[in-house]
């Protein structure tokens, strides 16, 4: 897989090319609910407003999204099917849930990455005292849409707007009639209510990743090469790290894995390849990703919460330009572990380290295996 100048430039998507839909979904105009930005970046998210710009269409297996939020705005309660994980980017968030955003609190600052269960009404507001960003990763290419608590939908009634059975925004102008119930998205039944799972604080913060339990370590083939101390910190799910010891907070399926990585100054990854399709949300620090051989070599520096996506099958390396750490969110798509490759001149090199990967495909010391796994 090779990439042209020209299709890096479609995949990387800077956060200034990012489109607000200032009104994407039912309660916009409910009190404290406006002004309310809603990006869609990778995949359509699952906004109901059919002018909402997308940056990148294309299937991945997820969908990348974000929010922006002015001091004391709030993104009511909803619950989707699929995963959905919020990266504090900037600013402050408290975050609610349950139907009546009553059954558990908990505050979300800058770098903090959470995995929301699936089937739990959930809102957040910004209560910080700055503009607040926070990007979403959503799991499947189609989420299915959203489902409302019922007493936003009820509000968002009375202010005129209406979600129609195909879930997309019904605008009744004042003093008109409401549109007939058959046309209209149900309101979940108060017993279906009831019956959905409560989750205690302790029980979704376990789900959270916060920048003091990163979890960096050496953790591919080629970091025991001279500069290549590139280092991963696993969030959610089986991604690309090969330390043994790796452990993420969140290990049942999503569809995709989380990984941060750190590229410290003067280091970077050696080439590599993924089978499957991954999208990199750079963070801070001076980060570049180059792609191809060094004949046909291109490359993409990152500005902060700049998005990049990765096809399968193409050979990247993330390489630090500048004299500071650089940090970025990997998203890979698959519940699998995933296995990076490298290069048989990589491998070699390793060996001659007294590195290799054992049989489970983890970080091993070549003189420990058994003679006939060091040929």
């Amino acid at each position: 897989m090779i990439l042209t100048p020209a299709e890096l430039q479609r995949r990387h998507i800077r956060r200034a090319q990012y489109v607000s839909c200032d009104d994407a979904f039912i309660d916009v105009r409910l009190p404290g609910s406006t002004p309310k930005e809603n990006y869609s970046i990778v995949g359509p998210g699952v906004t109901q407003n059919p002018n909402q710009v997308v940056n990148l269409r294309e299937p991945h297996g997820f969908n990348i999204g974000a929010a922006g939020l002015a001091p004391g705005i709030t993104n009511n309660l909803h619950l989707h099917f699929t995963s959905e994980v919020f990266i504090a980017c900037e600013g402050r968030f408290t975050l609610r849930w349950g139907a009546a955003g009553d059954e558990g609190e908990a505050v979300l600052e800058a770098g903090d990455v959470i995995c929301m269960p699936t089937w739990m009404f959930r809102g957040f507001s910004n209560s910080g005292s700055q503009h607040g960003f926070l990007m979403t990763v959503l799991g499947g290419d189609d989420t299915g849409g959203i489902i409302w608590s019922p007493e936003v939908m009820r509000r968002a009634r009375a202010t005129g707007l209406f979600l129609g059975r195909d879930n997309q925004l019904i605008d009744v102008p004042a003093g008109s009639p409401a549109p007939p119930e058959a046309e209209l998205l149900p309101l979940m039944p108060a017993a279906e209510v009831a019956a959905l799972r409560r989750w205690s604080p302790a029980e979704l913060m376990a789900r959270c990743v916060k920048p003091a339990q990163r979890d960096f370590r050496g953790a591919t083939l080629d970091g025991v090469l001279p500069g290549q101390a590139w280092q991963l910190a696993p969030v959610i799910g089986w991604g690309i790290s090969q330390h043994r010891d790796h452990r993420p907070a969140v290990t049942d399926p999503q569809g995709f894995s989380v990984e941060w990585l750190k590229v410290p100054p003067g280091q970077q990854s050696a080439p590599f390849s993924l089978k499957e399709t991954a999208v990199l949300i750079h963070a801070d620090g001076p980060l570049a990703v180059a792609f191809n051989d060094v004949a046909g070599r291109v490359q993409a520096e990152l500005g902060a919460w700049d998005t990049l996506s990765m096809p399968a099958g193409s050979t990247r390396q993330f390489i630090n330009t500048g004299r500071e750490d650089a940090h970025a969110l990997l998203v890979v798509c698959g519940d699998a572990r995933k296995t990076p490759a490298f290069d048989a001149s990589v491998h070699l090199a390793a060996r001659q380290a007294d590195t290799t990967l054992d049989a489970g495909g983890r970080l091993a010391r070549l003189s420990l295996l058994p003679p006939a796994m060091r040929v």
